[in-house]
């Protein structure tokens, strides 16, 4: 059989089974949608399309026409398509050469099917255009025979999300939303009027109709947006006051009329054969798992994206630059003290911590608020503000926080800054400042392409959370206000958090702010499977791939454990694309051959000369293995590592990044003890790996009571990810520059003597 990616018959340039004006020669399309070549199957497979489902987007998608703008526009969202691979090129990220769309790119309908579900997929989750699509099969009349199902629908839309995500399109519903952007309630509109809608536009586009009006609500956005920016037809939009929104022509040459109405207001409407009305979706319930599916999706650019979103609750927050500055600086110098390991950082659990990434602290902090927000860039007096915040002692900066919270709370109107007086309705003053903390620790740490937008219920998704406990915070009785407000663990306070904020927070929240949605229990839990945590690494959601750094190269270092990369498109290893990819689960990480036990010499005193110089050459082989789960399109990766004298290593990613940012930023060097003796017994590795119940190590340990120190010299870092996957008896420490002496100090003075454990690692 042919190589080819041409699927039989139902290439375009055939001639056989579409026409660009929605005919279709059924007893061709029959004939051909099994006539497909062995590489184009394979590609199907890795998409889990079938042909058929190939050849009904192809009918649908037939029935519209894409002029020279609409194909320019398609054209260069494909031409930027992009990805990257992990670690020896084991998974790809993003849209491949080898990916489904360039088998559907191949046609001019296949080119309009990825406009219309990559369209589709940017404001309705995946199913709700899935269902679109099949009510659009019903009504060009076409046979049910060739109907896929809705599964294969949703797998046709999946292949096709996140195409359109870093051209304009993204926002462009949003726009003719015009102020209406916050509405968040479920308005998602009828199926079947959508569809009815989609085609009356379709037959604008064909020249059929010279002009068509729709009215309804949130769903006349996308449609005037993928008449506007896709078909390129003149649209004008309006609300329900006849006010104009948009309008990108004279009215006389408009093709399609857009009206918000009220659902109530739709019934007094006199309805003509080019009105298209869109009522409420009384069934959107029963086809979304939760109100968070069924409401719809729109995205913001950057700059103004504060302003669209809390419209004058933003802008009265800006009218105290001082106040807002002097917080936003402040806590950019707690986060710096932090990430630097200062010695004081007052009752702040440095176990909860985990932004080591340089533009997530200090004067790095600072450059993202602006640079992230450039509507904060122009506020007068605010940059220098955040800069004089950040350069006080680190004593001053706590009382600055505490001070700025307050004089928030006494501006504000809300329902929790002035209760029981204020209003519920209004945004809180105090929650936005947290939130647009919470944004940029988040976002200064994730690597994307800037076109890659917010969602507006993302944003929301974040003050509603900062609100909650904010509210929460107002009604405690001597819970910590700097707890709160900088999101962090306190001795003896909000303890329990450290572990969560670790496991969850490197995906879940970036996902939640660009995807509008994040289910923890599904993408970010840590499921207890054999008695071990499952970490999730990466992710795909809407149309974005979702992926953690330790995936291109495992690494111990805390800034390269804590950044998260975002690229449109699948996770694919080989011809299949996966929908997560979590750590593998269950049994021994050595996978052959015992590793030789560890051989270290005590020390009673450390000389420093020879322990900074002891680094242990290693000859590691490091390879990264995929083994499919039994759940669909769900993946386990490992990497494999090959230790010298031959043992075998399965390392974990993700329980391995999570490790080394729970071990760093603990232990701090103040250089008061860095020639004195050593304040707990030590042992320094001299060769070996792991620690045998037998063996020498093992019986030191158990020789006395009291904490002690195992010191493993400056190994490189691959060397280092092993002994970390190896030692799960024993608390690991990563160090830098600090010295052995003060670390142990440190590490005396962090753990409580009632959590002090028998058995310390020093890396």
């Amino acid at each position: 059989m042919s190589s080819d990616t041409r699927v039989g018959g139902l290439a375009e340039g055939d001639g056989t089974v579409f026409a660009q004006n929605g005919q279709v020669d059924w007893v061709a399309f029959g004939q051909s949608i099994w006539s497909t070549s062995s590489v184009t199957l394979q590609r199907f497979a890795s998409a889990g399309v079938q042909p058929i489902t190939f050849g009904a987007g192809l009918a649908i998608a037939s029935a519209f026409t894409l002029d020279r703008v609409g194909k320019e526009r398609m054209h260069s969202a494909m031409e930027n398509l992009q990805g990257f691979w992990s670690f020896e090129k084991l998974l790809y990220f993003g849209f491949g050469a080898r990916s489904f769309l360039h088998v559907m790119a191949d046609a001019q309908s296949g080119v309009n099917c990825i406009a219309l579900c990559s369209a589709l997929s940017e404001v309705h989750n995946e199913h709700t255009a899935a269902w679109i699509l099949d009510e659009l099969w019903k009504l060009y009349g076409y046979p049910q025979q060739f109907l896929p199902s809705h599964a294969q629908l949703t797998a046709l839309v999946k292949a096709c999300s996140g195409v359109l995500s870093r051209t304009e399109f993204s926002h462009i519903p949003g726009t003719m939303l015009g102020h209406n952007l916050r509405v968040l309630a479920a308005d998602a509109s009828n199926i079947e009027d959508i569809a009815k809608a989609l085609r009356g536009v379709f037959r604008v586009s064909q020249g059929e109709l010279a002009r068509i009006t729709v009215m309804g609500g949130m769903n006349c956005a996308f449609i005037a947006g993928f008449a506007s920016w896709m078909l390129n037809l003149k649209v004008h939009v309006e609300d329900e006051a006849g006010r104009l929104i948009y309008q990108d022509a004279d009215f006389e040459e408009v093709q399609l009329v857009v009206t918000y109405c009220q659902q109530a207001s739709l019934s007094l409407i006199q309805i003509s054969s080019t009105t298209y009305i869109l009522r409420d979706d009384d069934d959107m319930f029963m086809r979304n798992q939760s109100l968070q599916e069924a409401n719809l999706t729109f995205r913001t650019p950057w700059d103004g994206c504060l302003t669209r979103v809390f419209g004058t609750n933003f802008t009265d927050l800006t009218k105290s630059p001082i106040i807002l500055g002097g917080f936003l600086g402040s806590v950019a110098r707690v986060y710096q003290a932090l990430a630097l390991r200062e010695s004081d950082v007052g009752r702040f659990s440095r176990a909860t911590f985990i932004n080591f990434v340089e533009p997530s602290y200090g004067i790095g902090f600072v450059n993202s608020v602006v640079s992230i927000f450039p509507e904060l860039d122009r506020v007068n007096d605010l940059l220098d503000a955040m800069q004089s915040a950040l350069n006080v002692p680190f004593k001053e900066a706590i009382r600055n926080i505490e001070r700025t919270v307050l004089d928030l709370e006494q501006l504000c109107q809300c329902g929790i800054c002035t209760r029981p007086h204020g209003s519920s309705l209004l945004t809180c003053r105090v929650a936005l400042a947290f939130s647009i903390r919470e944004m940029v620790s988040t976002l200064s740490c994730v690597t994307r392409d800037d076109r890659i937008l917010p969602t507006v219920r993302g944003i929301d998704f974040v003050h509603g959370r900062q609100r909650t406990t904010w509210e929460l915070q107002s009604k405690a009785q001597g819970r910590p206000l700097l707890a709160t407000a900088l999101d962090l663990g306190m001795e003896g306070v909000y303890g329990d958090d450290a572990d969560r904020i670790k496991k969850f927070d490197r995906l879940s929240h970036p996902m939640e702010l660009f995807s509008g949605s994040s289910d923890h229990d599904r993408y970010l839990a840590v499921g207890q499977i054999y008695g071990e945590p499952q970490y999730c690494t990466a992710a795909v959601n809407q149309g974005l791939c979702y992926f953690l750094d330790c995936l291109r190269s495992i690494s111990s270092v805390a800034e390269n454990a804590r950044t998260v990369h975002i690229v449109p498109g699948p996770i694919q290893m080989g011809d299949k694309q996966f929908n997560h990819v979590y750590d593998t689960f269950g049994g021994s990480e050595v996978l052959s051959t015992e590793p030789a036990p560890v051989q270290a010499d005590l020390l009673e005193t450390l000389q420093l000369t020879s322990t900074s110089r002891q680094a242990r050459r290693f000859d590691l082989k490091i390879d990264m293995l995929g083994t499919e789960c039994a759940a669909e399109r769900e993946l386990m990766v490992y990497y494999r590592a090959t230790l010298p004298g031959g043992p075998t290593i399965r390392l974990r990613p993700g329980r391995i990044s999570n490790l080394a940012l729970k071990g760093t930023g603990i232990l701090t060097c103040k250089h008061l003890h860095c020639t004195e003796r050593l304040i707990m017994p030590c042992a320094l590795v001299r060769q070996g790996w792991f620690v045998s119940k037998d063996g020498d190590v093992q019986s030191w340990v158990d020789a006395s009571a009291g904490p002690k120190c195992l010191i493993w010299p400056q190994l490189d870092d691959f060397a280092r990810c092993v002994a970390i996957q190896l030692h799960s008896v024993g608390q690991i420490f990563i160090r830098k520059n600090e010295c052995i002496s003060c670390c142990l100090v440190s590490l005396l003075q962090e753990m409580p003597e009632k959590k002090r454990k028998n058995l310390y690692h020093l890396m």
